[in-house]
């Protein structure tokens, strides 16, 4: 009796944990309403495949357009960047009025004018004069024009960076998109699963009800064999397996709702799966292949190396502060006024200038030496980080990799002990009937059957699982590599 209730607590601890099969998704706000039906005609849930659900879920899932919006941030600072080699034109325009018109005070002064014709030198006078400038009011406008011609790699560096930049964006939004077909993966199939275990439940529990009765009619009709106390257990056995039940149709329920909010729809949607059967192939995969594969297509990995060029650029730029800059810059200057005399001459109210700027660091308190130092020291950081990567990577593929080996090794065993348990609850119910067995021992073989029939599905969803997850890792299909 004790290996009976181990094995019923087993399926029971099956059903009652299955709700962290369907895990905590992401949460992915709806973005588009299910399928409007005629009005008054009853709704009933679609039936969708697993292409149908990933479709659904690329179009609908928030987080990809959120991954396409860094994307389009990280091109757009390329873009800037890009921009240092286009002249820069800007015209600056000011209107001003002064409270009066501007003057200029020329002060007396005293000559004296010697000429042949005159007896003696002739003493001059010339007082205080009052010059009158420019007018009170003015219009100043310029044109201005500059070009960098040679930055000392300052402008290389930095459109390098921006270049990377989208790189590691994409690589993100990849992510995105790899994490959302695996979420809705496995959410699909462990709706499959619940549903498939929900199954098992009732026909447990209808065998369990038909072994109830039997033991009730051999307990009042029979040889006396059966007692009460075995009526008691059975029954027992059967209101606790009535109680799994209900677990496991509720799972099922839980699973479809992370299924639905992982494809981006409405809560309330109600969806039907046009699969019932979790598939099962075995391939001959390679733990080295995988792990190869991993550093070429994960795109974690592949966001770390354009992370390290991009702080190669920055050490770039950093270096580009011992180096003198060259440019050439130019401006068009147009003053309007009234007034034409003092300095608002036509010369002075159009003019024009072209020239070339150097500028050559001297000293600035090393700070462009420091400035070097903390970029060469995030590029060693980032090539330990990428070491440290590299292994995980590796580790995380063989763990998956040894989970997928396990199942398909599980899948023949499990697949054997079910037929077995199948065949050993036939000919203990049969022998039962005739009062051949104890009734504990047909109640242990219903159980186990059921137990083996779980297991069974368990197996064939964790090695799915496991294929789902090597996609993630290694950042495409794995059946692609396979063919």
């Amino acid at each position: 009796m004790n290996k009976r209730i181990a094995h019923f607590c087993l399926i029971l601890a099956m059903g009652g944990g299955f709700s962290s099969l369907a895990g905590h998704p992401t949460a992915s706000p709806a973005k588009a309403e299910p399928l409007a039906l005629t009005a008054g005609e009853p709704q009933s849930p679609r039936a969708y495949s697993l292409q149908e659900c990933l479709e659904v879920a690329l179009q609908n899932n928030r987080w990809r357009p959120a991954s396409q919006f860094a994307v389009e941030v990280a091109e757009a600072q390329h873009k800037q960047a890009l921009s240092s080699y286009w002249p820069s034109l800007s015209l600056r325009s000011s209107f001003m009025k002064m409270d009066e018109d501007s003057n200029f005070l020329f002060p007396a002064q005293s000559l004296t004018l010697n000429a042949p014709f005159l007896p003696m030198p002739l003493p001059i006078t010339i007082p205080e004069m009052d010059v009158r400038l420019m007018d009170d009011t003015t219009l100043f406008n310029s044109l201005s024009l500059s070009l960098p011609i040679y930055t000392g790699g300052l402008r290389e560096a930095i459109i390098k960076q921006a270049k990377n930049g989208i790189e590691a964006a994409r690589q993100a939004a990849r992510r995105t998109d790899l994490k959302v077909i695996f979420d809705v993966k496995r959410l699909y199939y462990a709706s499959v699963l619940s549903q498939n275990l929900a199954q098992v439940g009732r026909d447990a529990l209808a065998r369990l009800d038909a072994t109830l009765s039997l033991t009730e009619n051999l307990y009042q009709k029979g040889s006396g064999r059966v007692k009460k106390t075995d009526y008691l257990r059975n029954k027992t056995i059967v209101e606790a397996a009535r109680s799994l039940l209900a677990v496991l149709e509720s799972n099922v329920q839980l699973a479809k709702a992370a299924l639905v909010n992982s494809m981006g729809l409405p809560w309330e949607t109600a969806i039907e799966l046009s699969e019932k059967e979790i598939p099962y192939e075995a391939y001959p995969l390679d733990l080295k292949d995988l792990v190869n594969s991993s550093y070429s297509f994960n795109p974690d990995w592949a966001a770390l190396r354009a992370g390290l060029q991009a702080a190669e650029a920055r050490v770039s730029e950093a270096k580009s502060g011992y180096l003198p800059k060259l440019g050439l810059m130019g401006s068009l200057n147009i003053i309007s006024n009234t007034y034409d005399k003092g300095m608002m001459t036509p010369t002075n109210k159009t003019n024009w200038m072209a020239g070339i700027g150097l500028e050559i660091p001297i000293f600035n308190g090393f700070l462009t030496t420091h400035e070097v130092q903390e970029a060469r020291a995030r590029l060693r950081k980032m090539e330990q980080e990428q070491i440290l990567l590299k292994e995980g990577l590796a580790l995380q593929v063989q763990d998956v990799f040894l989970q997928v080996i396990r199942a398909q090794k599980q899948h023949d065993a499990s697949k054997s002990a079910m037929e077995a348990a199948g065949q050993n609850r036939d000919l203990n119910v049969r022998a039962y009937q005739d009062e051949l067995v104890e009734t504990q021992e047909v109640i242990e073989a219903q159980l186990m059957e059921s137990f083996m029939q779980a297991q069974f599905q368990k197996v064939l969803f964790d090695h799915l699982e496991s294929r789902f997850r090597l996609d993630l890792i290694v950042g495409e299909e794995v059946q692609k590599l396979v063919k």
